[in-house]
């Protein structure tokens, strides 16, 4: 079985109870070649994992769910303080475990014993986190594209 050690970015605007925000992610997980297809694993966020049958599938699927615990939380927020407090605590959580494994993923990569042509590379090291954001004048500035890459 082969693991990827993704870092990733996602961008959403979410429509809660009298508020829309902007949620800026850049979170890891670790993609697994099954042999039979594919699953995605959260680290950061550590709450959330999707599979399919190939990367591709597997990583719309781990968006969804992504997207899905959002959509959730912004659904019971009474206002956006309670919101982006949420959103803060669903990215925090590490699947430990998880981490472990990514971690060792790095290492494969940067032995050279894993490559993923197929995505661009960038440090291990790089940031984590989540910026969540009210939005008060909503402009095309906010529209971004999500974004994957190979941690190395």
């Amino acid at each position: 079985m082969t693991h990827y050690p993704l870092l990733f970015g996602f961008r959403d605007l979410v429509a809660g109870n009298g508020f829309v925000a902007g949620v800026n992610l850049n979170g890891r997980a670790l993609l697994a070649d099954e042999g039979d297809g594919f699953l995605m694993y959260g680290v950061n966020p550590g709450g959330i994992a999707a599979g399919g049958s190939n990367r591709g599938e597997a990583q719309a699927e781990f968006r969804q769910s992504y997207r899905s615990v959002l959509f959730d939380i912004a659904a019971e927020a009474k206002d956006f303080a309670e919101f982006e407090r949420q959103v803060r605590n669903f990215v925090d959580e590490t699947n430990r475990p998880t981490a472990a494994e990514w971690e060792e993923a790095v290492l494969r990569v940067r032995s050279g014993e894993v490559n993923a042509d197929w995505l661009p590379k960038r440090k291990a090291d790089s940031s984590i986190g989540v910026e969540v954001v009210l939005l008060e004048h909503p402009s095309p500035s906010v529209n971004l594209l999500d974004e994957a890459e190979l941690a190395a």
